[in-house]
């Protein structure tokens, strides 16, 4: 086989895995970054043309190698979270892997068995592009059995907030423990963390909350552009109490199974408080929204 033909088969494998990867940890990922990941991971399959040392090709190696391409790719801000994407991964890895076993031990090629250990030979490209096929299929079938179940739950949705021409997707389930009240018009109010609204928020509010200061002084200095969509609410819990800075972005858009509904006027506290240990949940409704579902514009998905 060639560098090259090495180097293309690895690329497009390897970029599957990543896109298989951000599918099953439900992480949304511009492919892009996928592209760049898959062509870092082929990179790696070059030392075996290298004078490098034995322990290159150790599984302590190809455990920091996957390490730092999940990190590159995904970019993590938890360790855990590393871990749980990086254990994502390789297990992608096994189902291609077995994929193209079965593929590989099941056709006509030959297997010699010695010591309990099976010696095939090396399995052709179009059976690797087989695997992989299989490989999508067999998820995708699964993902989308158990997106339906999730959806069923009525727990979890997702969110489409939208402020200044620009827009997030944030994962999102219901706090029926959540009783906070806008003080003044009474609306309930949502909990997000303040990363997975990140591209929505003023410049000079994000930068106090990336360094860990007081964001409600920030308040007072926003241009009249941004400041009539930011408030402040208290809060209190059995740990702790204060004030939390509220946002209400121009249009949120909530997305159930079959069906979309128009939530005007939403208002998320903002929190740097981490809601979820692995990042599935980037916000938490009011129960009181679910309750007024059948009042909101109601249309279909497209």
């Amino acid at each position: 086989m060639y560098i090259e033909d090495l180097l293309a088969l690895n690329f497009m494998v390897n970029t599957f895995l990543l896109y298989l990867t951000a599918r099953l940890a439900g992480r949304g990922q511009k492919l892009s970054r996928l592209l760049a990941g898959g062509l870092l991971a082929s990179l790696y399959s070059l030392v075996i043309f290298l004078p490098v040392p034995q322990v290159v090709f150790s599984l302590a190696s190809k455990l920091t190698a996957s390490l730092i391409i999940v990190a590159f790719v995904f970019r993590p801000r938890r360790v855990i979270e590393l871990l749980r994407l990086c254990g994502v991964f390789l297990l992608a890895s096994f189902f291609v892997g077995g994929a193209v076993f079965a593929l590989h031990f099941f056709g006509s090629t030959p297997a010699l068995i010695r010591g309990g250990v099976f010696y095939l030979a090396p399995p052709r490209a179009g059976v690797i592009f087989a695997g992989v096929l299989v490989t999508f299929f067999l998820v995708a079938g699964v993902w989308h059995f158990s997106e339906k179940r999730r959806d069923r739950s009525g727990l979890g949705f997702k969110l489409l907030i939208q402020n200044g021409g620009a827009e997030v997707t944030v994962p999102a389930l219901v706090d029926t423990g959540n009783s906070l009240r806008d003080p003044f018009s009474g609306r309930p109010v949502c909990i997000a963390s303040y990363h997975a609204l990140a591209p929505l928020l003023p410049q000079p509010l994000l930068f106090a909350y990336e360094k860990g200061e007081d964001p409600l002084p920030v308040l007072s200095s926003l241009a009249d552009l941004h400041k009539h969509r930011f408030s402040a609410v208290p809060y209190r819990s059995l740990e702790s109490g204060g004030m939390l800075v509220t946002f209400r972005p121009e249009h949120v858009v909530l997305h159930d199974t079959d069906c979309c509904y128009e939530l005007p006027e939403t208002v998320f506290a903002l929190t740097g408080s981490v809601l979820s240990l692995d990042g599935d949940v980037e916000a938490l409704l009011h129960p009181d929204i679910l309750k007024k579902l059948s009042e909101y514009r109601k249309f279909s998905k497209t």
